[in-house]
C-alpha cells in the first residue's frame, strides 16, 4: 500500500486541523507494529474494497515457536481463490488462483519495515474507534514527497496488529479499504501444536511450482530501473517464462516498507505493440517498449503509486549489465 504527499494535499491538511489528535513518537508505533507483525498469530474474516467493488476473506496467521510464519488466505466472495504463505513464500494456491498477486492486493499489511517508514512518512495519531468490535488508534501515514500516497491505519489497542487501513489520493479520496469484521487474536485460540494443524490448505490448493533458476542463463543482459523514489529497495527478484509465449519475465518488487510496486521486463517478439497508461482504480499500470540492441522488451510497471511516479519509472528502465553464464 502506498501514500502521497500530505503538504500537497488540502483534504488531508483540513483533516488534521480540524482533529484533536496527540503526536507519539513514531519510533514507539512503529516498534509496536513491527512487534506485533513479528509475534501475533491471529484469525479473522476482512472486506476488500477498491473501485466500488467489495470482496470478502478469511484469514489465519500463526507464528510457531520456532518463528515460521504460516498463513492461509481464502476468498470467500465472487471466485474460490485460496493461497497458503509460509515465511512469505507462497506454498500453495487453488486452480483458480493462477496468479498469487492476486491475492497480495487484499492481503492484511504486514512486514512494515521501521527505519524505512520513519525515513519517508510522518506518522501521527488522529484518535481512536472501534473496528471489529475492538478499540483501534488511528495513524496517519503522511507521506514526505510526491511519489506515494497517504495511508491511514488503524491499530488494534490490544494486539498493535493494523484492522482497517484506507489508501488515499492527493486529495484525501479514499482508493482502498481493507478492514476486518471479525478479529481473534491468538491467545483467544488453541493451544500452538493444535492451531498449527488447523492451518492447512484444502484439497484445491495445489503445490505452487517456484521458478526454475536456470532461466536466466537464457537471457544476454540484465535489466533494471535508474530511477526510484527514495526509500524504495529491492526486496524480491526473480525470472520464468511466460506460459503464454515461452519467452522469459523478469520480476522485481520494490517497497518502501509501506508501499511496493513491481518491474516487469518481458521479451516481446511482435514489435508493433506499443507501450500503454492506465489507472486501475488505487493501481498504476504503465508499459513501454524499450529496444537494445537485438532485444526488444516490454516493461511494465504495476503498484498503488502515482501514475506520474510509475511514468518516471519505466522511463528509466535500462540495461544493469552484461550478463554471462560462464
Amino acid at each position: 500500500m502506498l501514500v502521497k504527499g500530505l503538504c500537497s494535499s488540502a483534504a488531508v491538511w483540513a483533516v488534521l486541523v480540524g482533529s484533536a489528535f496527540a503526536m507519539q513518537p513514531s519510533e514507539q508505533w512503529l516498534q509496536r507494529l513491527q512487534t506485533a507483525q513479528a509475534t501475533q498469530s491471529y484469525q479473522g474474516a476482512f472486506i476488500y474494497e477498491r473501485k466500488g467493488a467489495f470482496t470478502s476473506h478469511q484469514i489465519s496467521r500463526q507464528i510457531s515457536p520456532e518463528g515460521q510464519v504460516i498463513e492461509r488466505f481464502v476468498q470467500l466472495s465472487g471466485p474460490e481463490h485460496e493461497v497458503l504463505r509460509i515465511d512469505g513464500q507462497v506454498a500453495c494456491l487453488s486452480s483458480s488462483a493462477t496468479d498469487p498477486l492476486a491475492a497480495e492486493a487484499a492481503w492484511p499489511i504486514v512486514n512494515l519495515e521501521a527505519q524505512q517508514l520513519q525515513e519517508q512518512y510522518a506518522i501521527m495519531e488522529l484518535g481512536e474507534t472501534r473496528v471489529a468490535g475492538r478499540m483501534t488508534s488511528v495513524l496517519l501515514f503522511s507521506p514526505l514527497d510526491q511519489y506515494r500516497y497517504p495511508v491511514e491505519i488503524y491499530v488494534d489497542q490490544a494486539t498493535d496488529v493494523p484492522l482497517k487501513t484506507l489508501l488515499l489520493n492527493e486529495q484525501g479520496q479514499l482508493l482502498e479499504r481493507l478492514q476486518f469484521v471479525q478479529f481473534q487474536e491468538g491467545s483467544d485460540l488453541l493451544p500452538v501444536d493444535a492451531e498449527l494443524e488447523q492451518i492447512v490448505p484444502s484439497a484445491k490448493c495445489a503445490t505452487a511450482t517456484q521458478p526454475a533458476a536456470t532461466a536466466k542463463l537464457d537471457v544476454d543482459v540484465d535489466w533494471a530501473v535508474a530511477w526510484l523514489p527514495a526509500g524504495f529497495t529491492l526486496v524480491k527478484s526473480q525470472y520464468r517464462q511466460s506460459p503464454d509465449s515461452g519467452n522469459f519475465v523478469l520480476s522485481r518488487m520494490y517497497s518502501d516498507g509501506l508501499a511496493s510496486f513491481s518491474v516487469f521486463f518481458e521479451s516481446i517478439d511482435n514489435l508493433d505493440i506499443d507501450g500503454s497508461r492506465r489507472q486501475l482504480g488505487p493501481t498504476a499500470v504503465v508499459s513501454r517498449k524499450v529496444e537494445q540492441g537485438a532485444e526488444v522488451l516490454m516493461v511494465t510497471v504495476v503498484g498503488e503509486i502515482p501514475i506520474a511516479t510509475a511514468e518516471r519509472i519505466a522511463l528509466s528502465a535500462e540495461v544493469e549489465q552484461e550478463y554471462s553464464d560462464d
